[in-house]
């Protein structure tokens, strides 16, 4: 159950703490317009009862998107945008003054012109300090040369414990080439080693003298930005150009620095919002443990100035914040005390969006740099979360440059860390991310991403989030860019070349021929084969029938003979007397036949003068006969 809000009272007595901003929204069809030190209302109506407002406290109202004149000539596509978010431009403006600023605000909100009067507390960078991130001894010296830190760049390698940036550098463009980024906070050191190439410095604004704001505008870039050379870390996207716009300074502020940002890119470049600040949870007090903070484009003015930017088409990327706060929470619904009445909760997606990019912290993998903040890709206990979330980035063991726990000494220019945390160390990866893949576009004379296109892309690819014990996969943070899976998606990943795609084709057709030519010259031996071992058993069987009849019929004429022998011995059973005789009876008729035949040349007559001897003992013969057959028969079937 939600919980109800403290009011944050614009006339509370207590003077908010340094850094807040005091934000005043007049109305519409007043026609407000700076006028020197004084407003003007075009349609008419009284407006000297700011003017006494601003004379008494002295302070200066300065509008934040740009003198009316210069807003009231956006038009097409840009104009349709703002209209569709209800965000009129002319009416906001940012009060400076040296009094306290809630006594001011409640004078504001008594003018029948303001809508609206709020105090945002202060902006700070979206950063878990730990214990051995203090700075190091400025007595020591760094390293002659810094080692290369590449290896130790882990989110670099392919899906799904990196985002594959080391793929993207090898297609053209895919180094963010002719990609614009503009960073969004407090200082930054582009004298440090590794930031030198690729960058315009800071543009706008006045940087921060403390050492906390200037490192974490060095480790925000070098993520994204670092030169790319033989020593340190090197960037995502390090062909990309990198510059800097510092929410510190007269007139500026966190919207007013992102709508210089917006003015100084073109379509297709890059916004990143390194900021967050405390939240409704506890009363918008400023907390050392950051609980409670939340995304910047939760007040009026930021939103907008948001709106304004994606309008452009500038995609705009935002840290989610370390309060471990739940964004879809009903707490964020309850309009503020001085917020306009038709504000809207840009964290609930019932409401129209901003259309930025907001980055949630995820876990590296386990064991990286020899530590453990679990499963990968889990959301972190500290970062917020919920359907607003768009996507995520590594929010632990980030290696790059500044703070110098890593590689220290007496100069600033030689620190490197790998313990960059938080959202702050989470947003700079999708920034990377989105530059590869904006300058691989941009090669490729392909429309770049556009605000929506890049939200949509980015929820629907990559690594998925992992659940982590209490921390389940609902409490969103969404996915770990994947650059590799996101090129096909987009299908502007590795190109083949007309002539490499000939020269395989006619290699798969060459192979292709050699095989079908195996396989004919393949069936055709065993054709051949098949035939001559049909051939070999026609010729065995030929042989073994011509064996079979060979030694049958040699079988028969001893059968034949046999039997002739046997007609004319076995008749007759006169015992030895009476087989002399007949033989001395067929000795006498072969003497008398032997005229006609000459027995010398036809010995095969014997048996012919024997049988016709025997013809006259007929009963004897035919006896004879039958037995010879019987016994040719049995013959027959032994040899069969």
């Amino acid at each position: 159950m939600a919980k109800t809000p403290p009011k944050s009272k614009p006339n509370d007595n207590a003077s908010p703490p340094e850094g807040s901003e005091l934000i005043v929204i007049v109305q519409e069809d007043a026609g407000i317009r700076s006028a020197g030190p004084s407003l003007a209302s075009r349609s008419g109506r009284k407006v000297s009862g700011l003017n006494s407002i601003m004379q008494s406290n002295k302070a200066s109202f300065s509008p934040i998107f740009g003198t009316e004149s210069r807003v009231e000539n956006i038009s097409g596509a840009a104009a349709e945008t703002l209209e569709k978010a209800n965000v009129h431009l002319t009416t906001f403006y940012k009060v400076d003054t040296n009094k306290n600023l809630n006594e001011v605000a409640k004078e504001l909100l008594n003018d029948g012109i303001v809508e609206a009067a709020y105090i945002k507390p202060p902006a700070e960078p979206p950063v878990i300090i730990d214990e051995d991130m203090s700075p190091p001894d400025f007595n020591e010296d760094a390293p002659p040369v810094t080692p290369n830190l590449v290896s130790r760049q882990i989110y670099l390698n392919p899906a799904p414990a990196g985002i594959d940036a080391k793929y993207a550098w090898t297609l053209a463009g895919g180094k963010g080439n002719s990609i614009r980024i503009i960073d969004i906070e407090g200082a930054w050191r582009f004298t440090h080693e590794d930031l030198k190439v690729n960058q315009g410095g800071v543009i706008a604004g006045t940087q921060s003298a403390d050492i906390g704001w200037r490192n974490h505008g060095t480790a925000v870039v070098g993520e994204f930005g670092g030169d790319e050379n033989t020593f340190g870390i090197t960037g995502i996207c390090p062909a990309s150009n990198t510059r800097a716009i510092s929410i510190f300074g007269p007139s500026m502020g966190s919207a007013a620095a992102i709508r210089k940002a917006a003015d100084a890119l073109s379509a297709g470049d890059i916004i990143l919002i390194e900021l967050h600040r405390p939240g409704p949870r506890h009363g918008f007090a400023t907390r050392g443990d950051q609980l409670g903070y939340i995304a910047v484009e939760w007040w009026p003015d930021d939103y907008a100035a948001i709106v304004y930017a994606c309008s452009k088409n500038i995609l705009v990327v935002e840290a989610a914040g370390n309060g471990a706060e739940n964004l879809s929470d009903g707490l964020y619904n309850t309009k503020p005390a001085g917020f306009p009445a038709s504000w809207k909760n840009p964290f609930n997606t019932a409401n129209p969006t901003s259309n930025a990019i907001v980055v949630g912290a995820g876990a590296p993998p386990p064991g990286t740099h020899g530590r453990d903040h679990g499963p990968d890709r889990s959301r972190l206990d500290f970062s917020n979360y919920g359907a607003r979330v768009d996507c995520q980035g590594w929010g632990r063991e980030v290696t790059t440059a500044g703070y110098g726990n890593y590689q220290g000494g007496g100069n600033e220019d030689f620190w490197y860390t790998d313990t960059f945390s938080g959202t702050s160390s989470a947003s700079p990866i999708v920034v990377g991310a989105l530059g590869c893949i904006q300058g691989r576009l941009l090669n490729r004379s392909k429309p770049k991403l556009t605000p929506s296109t890049a939200r949509n892309l980015l929820r629907t690819t990559g690594s998925p989030q992992q659940a982590a014990p209490g921390r389940p996969v609902s409490q969103r943070i969404g996915n770990r860019p994947d650059l590799k899976q996101a090129f096909s998606t987009l299908s502007i990943g590795g190109i083949v070349k007309i002539k490499e795609i000939k020269e395989f084709k006619e290699k798969e057709v060459k192979e292709f021929k050699e095989k079908e030519k195996d396989k004919e010259l393949k069936e055709s031996k065993e054709k051949e084969v098949k035939e001559f071992k049909e051939k070999e058993k026609d010729k065995e069987l030929k042989e073994f029938k011509e064996k079979e009849l060979k030694e049958f019929k040699e079988k028969e004429k001893d059968f034949e003979i046999g039997g002739l022998i046997k007609k004319v011995v076995l008749p007759g059973a006169g015992g030895e007397d009476d087989l002399q005789g007949r033989i001395q009876q067929l000795e006498a008729q072969v003497q008398q036949l032997s005229h006609f035949i000459g027995s010398e040349n036809r010995p095969d007559l014997h048996a012919r003068l024997f049988n016709e001897e025997a013809q006259g003992d007929t009963d004897a013969l035919q006896k004879n006969a039958d037995d010879a057959k019987g016994l040719k028969d049995n013959k027959d079937m032994e040899t069969l």
